[in-house]
Order: C-alpha cells, then sequence, then structure tokens
C-alpha cells in the first residue's frame, strides 16, 4: 500500500512516501519535530480535537515530539500515488537556530524572543521561497553529492527558520486581536485584515505600528518570513477564494471587491498563489 524511503543526512532524516491505493487513519508519530510537505494527491490530516483538515501540495505541516496523528488517502491510485516527503529534526537543533535567530535576527521588542513552541502543531500555505527550499532538499537527499551533509545542514537550517517564522505568524495571526494594545505588528495586521478592499500603504502601516517604514519593514520580514505586500496579497486571494464560491459573483466582480484597479493584475496574483485562474478556481468549486 505504501513504500517509504529514507535518507539520512547530519541529524535530520528526510523520508519520501508512496501511497497506491485509499486508505483510512494511518497512524503517524514522531520522536523528534517533524515537517510534513505534500508532492502530490491529497491527504486529509485527523490531529487530537482538531477539525479534519485537507492536506494539499504547496503546503506544509509542522508536528511537534511525541503527537500522534491519523491520515486519510482519499486519492491514493496504483497509477497516480499520494506523495510526500517528512523532515525529522532533532530538538536540540531548533533550539540551536532559535538561539542563533534571537543573536542575528531579533523580534520587535513587543514581540519578545523567538522560541519553539513544542507543543502544538502547525499547517500553512508555503510561499514561493519554501516551495523552492523543498524542491532542493528534494534534489540534496535523492541525488549524490560531494558536499551532501553541508548542503543538507544548510537548507534544514534554513527550514527550520522558515518553521519558526510561520509559527509566530499564525500564532500572531489567529491571536492580533489579543496583542493590538501591546504590539505595533499586531494593530498593522489587524489594520490590513479590515481593509483588504482598500488601497493599504507601507507608510500607513508602519504609522500605526508606531514605526519607520524602514524599521517597520525589517521586523515584519524578520517575523513573518514575507513582505508586508506579499502578505496583503496572500490574504486578498484567500478572501478571493471565498468569495468565488458564491455563483452570483463573477472574477471582475471579486477583483472589485478586493480593490484591484486591474482585473489583469488580480488574475496574475491569483494564478501565481494558488496555481489556476479565478475563474477556473470558481467552476471547480461551484461543480464540485
Amino acid at each position: 500500500m505504501e513504500n517509504r524511503t529514507s535518507y539520512a543526512g547530519g541529524e535530520a532524516v528526510f523520508s519520501i512516501y508512496d501511497t497506491y491505493q485509499e486508505a483510512h487513519l494511518v497512524e503517524l508519530k514522531s520522536d523528534s519535530p517533524m515537517y510534513c510537505g505534500m508532492i502530490s494527491g491529497k491527504k486529509v490530516i485527523h490531529s487530537g480535537d482538531e477539525k479534519p483538515f485537507e492536506f494539499v501540495p504547496s503546503e506544509s505541516l509542522v508536528l511537534p515530539p511525541n503527537t500522534t496523528i491519523h491520515i486519510d488517502f482519499p486519492d491514493a491510485k496504483l497509477n497516480e500515488p499520494t506523495k510526500c516527503m517528512t523532515v525529522e529534526l532533532p530538538l536540540s537543533r531548533i533550539d540551536d537556530i532559535v538561539a542563533r535567530m534571537n543573536e542575528h535576527l531579533p523580534r520587535s521588542k513587543t514581540s519578545g524572543e523567538w522560541e519553539y513552541d513544542a507543543s502544538s502543531s502547525v499547517h500553512f500555505s508555503n510561499t514561493e521561497s519554501v516551495d523552492l527550499l523543498i524542491r532542493k532538499l528534494f534534489h540534496i537527499f535523492t541525488e549524490e553529492h560531494n558536499q551532501r551533509d553541508l548542503l543538507v545542514d544548510m537548507n534544514t537550517s534554513e527550514l527550520i527558520v522558515h518553521m519558526l517564522q510561520t509559527e509566530s505568524r499564525n500564532l500572531l495571526l489567529k491571536n492580533y486581536k489579543k496583542h493590538v494594545t501591546k504590539s505595533g505588528l499586531a494593530a498593522a495586521i489587524e489594520y490590513i485584515n479590515n481593509n483588504l478592499d482598500r488601497s493599504i500603504s507601507i507608510k500607513k502601516l508602519a504609522e500605526i505600528a508606531c514605526m519607520s517604514k524602514a524599521s517597520f519593514y525589517r521586523y515584519f520580514n524578520s517575523e513573518f518570513g514575507i513582505s508586508p505586500i506579499d502578505y496583503i496579497n496572500q490574504e486578498r486571494v484567500k478572501k478571493a477564494c471565498n468569495l468565488l464560491k458564491n455563483e452570483n459573483l463573477n472574477v471582475t466582480d471579486v477583483s472589485f471587491q478586493l480593490g484591484y484597479s486591474s482585473l489583469s493584475h488580480f488574475i496574475k496574483l491569483f494564478k501565481e498563489q494558488t496555481g489556476t485562474t479565478p475563474k477556473q478556481y470558481q467552476l471547480k468549486k461551484i461543480n464540485s
């Protein structure tokens, strides 16, 4: 039903899983923090008391140590296997990266120090840089390189940085209303979320965060691993996906509601982030 191929590199263990037939509630657990990335197909993840959620390509899932999840493989077929990858990372390695980030990439004073939350999982959509990093790791682990251990070390370090930034972003986005009074970045996030249908300038966001434009841009990037403009576009595309489920709205209507003056620009951004055009996405959702 499933084939697993593993490669040990330095302190990390990289595994490729190919699942060839439909299956339900397959158990996955690791003694170490585990990064999971989808390559093809779809999974449905059951994790504790959380509502089951779909896990698809261009998404990531980070599991804390000693956590058990159960996985459904609804679309796995012999000629179209569901393919995913995992990277098991020692906690000591993550702690080392956390220390280096606090020394060389400090967060804003109101955000406190970097730390890894070993008690909860994180599910997120990949940025372009994360997708590129996953492809690099896949190539390094599966091909012969004279400097494999060095390359693995460098790229797994980068993966940990992305994990920590995403964990920070998810925590702040999930609870930003609790942090608005004490965190300038949380106040900026609240403004973005409430004004996705309007023009949003970095100058305005910096004023809300009580920072200079340069400081705001620097802290936003270090905190979240994404630029403010990229974050705004990401959130607009998420909102567009929800609006497009309404068959009474056309693509032009959705583009206008999200404040885009150029329909072609909106379509380009949407396709870059989802891999499909807004119209194709809408037809798929309406007909599914």
